[in-house]
């Protein structure tokens, strides 16, 4: 499959990172990767192409300017596993983690599939690639593979190579004075790559050398075979195998610009015209020179660098979240908060530092690179942000408190209410504040795991029982209008959730569960809670979701049956059933219109306000989202920007919902003009909730009317009839409900 892309670009010069615009269009998408990482980088001439954390990116050497090159430009897919260049046909080669490939020739994608739809038991995994002219040699978790990027087809497999004939995975590959020569676990294999008639596939036809049992890096240098094995680096000569060093932590082997580049933990190595050259840089973790001799090189979060003759240094560090991990989102005004850590499946310590990532106009930063006492938390899992404050729960290691973007505190059992089972192990996974101020938080797994912090600061403590029952293992919460706490009990087969109430100074708990008149949930394994605007709580479990549409009533013991949550049946056409009744769901948000996006293991999904049709359903077979199984999701109130945070980084959509204010505040209408050739949707937003809108021509003739959602109104530029207007200029009237709130808008059409 052949594909023409328009890359994204963004203009970042060394050292400077540049404001990335907020004003997309419409239902258009974007990708948000991390770009912190160097694994791979291959000279273009003119550019450089960078493997990061799992994207790539070109940088161009005169201009400054990155191209992120991700699924919205239409490549396949999302994880990048290797890259690889043939110079002679100017052709990029990118494997990715499930064996998909794609060929980069100039502006056009040639899709190659063929690995992926390959019948194989096991992993298709890529773990190198190299380039002799115009064939690619990949050596997979399988076997070998050979493309031809002439032809943009795969030509032939070399499978089960091993001992007898079984199965044998390839870790490095290199082609050297006419022979294939490949790194295994039972030692260099090598074998004529251009005599026909030797029969690769044949496993017999290879001769092994056992003693390098661990070879990697494979690359031909010079009339050698260089190497690594054991912690040590070898070559392959006129006399045979040879030690050159033993060392540790090598990385990588590069030949580049007639230099041989080895990076290792120590260092930089040089090789050339067999002599040796130490040049530093302890980070690198691939490097080679740019046609002006200018070293480039990279690792683990150092970005990309440039070293030049002088030794003067320049970065470049691509816009992007710190990491690709993403736990929970949360949004105000123009601003997202996402939190980057989170736990185990078996509740345990996941250990990720990345922090808490926050986007706002455009623009990626993260909040442990910019204080210490942010940095001094891990596993960062709950936020909750009003106005401005901020506070950000972890997994183990205390509770954050932010205000107007700066660190103030951080809490544990010394210094209030929270208390652990393990001594400064504080775990909290949800907070929330009520109507009169109150600070309520869940603190996991801790005998009195309900603490509040009082307007005037006081901290206490609460134990969490009904009917002699104690719940310590509370979660996400959520306080509904009559200031009732809604908890998740996660890890309990019995509870799903609990409601509470503090009433003279003491707890009043309920749980609910899967029991009729007791909670009336699907499913006892309750993974999200979110009020909409309606007041009511809508509740996302492994087995779909559920409605308390009288939360008012859950401490009456007289309106058992009106309180439970209620599933929502609908018909799509083909069938009748329970709203996502067979999805885990993993998190809900509700958008300005009322709306709601659900996050599952199947992909993310647009359900209408009253739940009676799913509008949309997103997978990344179908929308350039990186991966089906979306963890959490986060809408930006003011643009309607939904968020998906995925097992391989965060996508957004620009959603046609945002929230909307009882007058006209900022009004906008985009695109304005509507230029010719253009075919997607006119944008209005900054209008009152669920406003009229009506499209005039200059004569006074209504064009088309709609209504807005939330904030928004989004009109595909055609009229009633369904063609497209003529040129010229058109009037927007828009006006609240009432029609107390008007304002008039120009539109300019050119045909």
């Amino acid at each position: 499959m052949r594909k023409i892309i328009g890359l994204l670009s963004f203009f970042l010069l060394l050292g400077i990172t540049v404001l990335a615009q907020n004003n997309t269009p419409t239902y258009s998408w974007r990708m948000h990767l991390p770009h912190k990482s160097v694994k791979h980088i291959i000279d273009l001439e003119d550019r450089l192409l960078v493997q990061s954390d799992i994207g790539i990116y070109t940088f161009d050497l005169q201009s400054g300017e990155v191209e992120k090159l991700t699924k919205v430009d239409g490549f396949s897919e999302t994880r990048v596993s290797k890259i690889g260049y043939s110079e002679s046909i100017n052709t990029v080669i990118i494997a990715y983690d499930n064996g998909d490939i794609d060929l980069l020739k100039g502006n056009t994608i040639i899709n190659l599939p063929a690995i992926k739809r390959a019948s194989i038991v096991g992993v298709k995994e890529v773990n190198e690639i190299k380039v002799d002219g115009t064939i690619a040699y990949l050596a997979t978790s399988f076997g070998v593979v050979v493309v031809d990027l002439e032809k943009e087809e795969v030509i032939d497999d070399y499978q089960n190579l091993g001992a007898s004939g079984v199965s044998l995975p390839i870790y490095s590959i290199a082609v050297h004075n006419d022979s294939l020569f490949l790194g295994t676990t039972e030692g260099v294999k090598a074998a004529p790559a251009n005599d026909a008639s030797v029969n690769l596939k044949n496993f017999e036809s290879w001769v092994t050398n056992q003693v390098y049992d661990s070879a990697l890096y494979l690359t031909s240098f010079e009339g050698n075979l260089y190497f690594t094995h054991n912690n040590s680096l070898f070559y392959y000569g006129v006399n045979g195998y040879e030690n050159l060093e033993s060392g540790s932590g090598y990385r990588s082997i590069v030949s580049s610009k007639g230099r041989l580049l080895v990076s290792r933990a120590k260092g930089i190595l040089q090789i050339a015209n067999n002599t040796t050259e130490e040049l530093g840089e302890t980070i690198s973790a691939y490097a080679l020179y740019d046609k002006e001799m200018n070293l480039w090189f990279g690792g683990f979060y150092s970005g990309l660098i440039k070293k030049d003759a002088n030794g003067n240094y320049g970065y470049v560090s691509p816009l992007g979240p710190y990491g690709t991990t993403s736990y929970q989102m949360t949004s105000q005004g123009n601003k997202l908060w996402v939190t980057s850590g989170g736990h185990t499946s078996a509740y345990a310590p996941s250990y990720i530092s990345t922090g808490i990532y926050t986007y706002e106009d455009g623009t990626w930063k993260n909040l442990v690179a910019k204080d210490t006492g942010v940095s001094s938390l891990i596993d960062y899992t709950s936020i909750y942000v009003d106005d401005n404050e901020l506070y950000a729960g972890s997994f183990g290691s205390g509770f954050l408190e932010m205000q107007n973007g700066e660190f103030k505190t951080k809490y544990t059992e010394i210094n209030s209410s929270l208390n652990t089972l393990i001594p400064g192990r504080n775990v909290v996974l949800g907070a929330a504040k009520d109507s009169k101020g109150n600070l309520w938080v869940a603190n996991y797994d801790a005998d009195r795991p309900l603490s509040v912090r009082r307007p005037d600061g006081s901290w206490e403590s609460f134990q969490v029982r009904d009917n002699g029952v104690i719940i310590k293992r509370l979660g996400e919460m959520v306080i509904d209008d009559n200031d009732q706490i809604w908890m998740l009990v996660p890890r309990n087969s019995s509870i799903g959730l609990v409601a509470a109430r503090e009433v003279d100074g003491r707890i009043q708990a309920r749980t609910l569960n899967a029991t009729v008149n007791n909670g009336g949930l699907p499913n006892n394994n309750v993974k999200a809670i979110v009020k909409d605007k309606d007041g009511e709580l809508w509740v996302g479990t492994e087995t779909g979701i559920a409605v308390f549409f009288n939360p008012q009533l859950v401490f009456d013991p007289w309106q058992r049956a009106n309180a439970d949550a209620q599933q929502i049946i609908i018909d799509d056409g083909n069938d009748v059933g329970y709203l996502l009744g067979n999805e885990v769901v993993n998190d809900i948000k509700v958008d300005g219109g009322n709306r709601k996006w659900v996050a599952t293991n199947n992909g993310a999904w647009l359900v209408k306000e009253d739940g009676s049709e799913v509008l949309s359903h997103f997978l990344s077979e179908n929308t350039p989202l990186p991966d089906n199984t979306v963890n959490c999701i986060g809408i930006i109130p003011n643009t309607g920007e939904v968020f998906f945070g995925t097992n391989a980084g965060i996508a957004s959509n620009r959603g046609d919902a945002t929230e909307a204010s009882n007058t006209h505040n900022n009004t906008l209408v985009f695109p304005n003009p509507v230029d010719k050739g253009y075919q997607g949707p006119i944008t209005i937003s900054g209008l009152p909730e669920d406003a009229t809108v009506k499209i005039v021509d200059v004569a006074g003739r209504v064009v088309y009317e709609l209504i807005s959602n939330g904030g928004t109104a989004v009109w595909d530029g055609r009229n009633f009839n369904g063609e497209q207007p003529q040129t010229g200029v058109y009037l927007i009237f828009t006006g609240d409900k009432e029609s107390e709130d008007t304002l008039v808008s120009k539109l300019l059409i050119v045909r």
